[in-house]
């Protein structure tokens, strides 16, 4: 199953609250993400910088609205 990093929106009271979360794909379609944003970890400092290379490309990508 593909997956990759995006930004999604939600609402937060009257606010938007916007959190990448990791989101997957089935037939090129989301089919889920997480309940949760995501926060960056890695095992080595180059395994950080590649995660959050990839969280700051998904700000480039169209947002998602998040529903529960």
């Amino acid at each position: 199953m593909a997956w990759n990093h995006r930004v999604m929106k939600q609402k937060d009271g009257d606010e938007d609250w916007y959190q990448i979360h990791e989101v997957y794909y089935k037939d090129g379609k989301v089919s889920s993400y997480t309940k949760n944003g995501i926060a960056a970890g890695g095992n080595t400092l180059e395994e950080l910088r590649a995660e959050l290379i990839r969280m700051i490309e998904s700000l480039d990508k169209e947002v998602i609205q998040y529903e529960e």
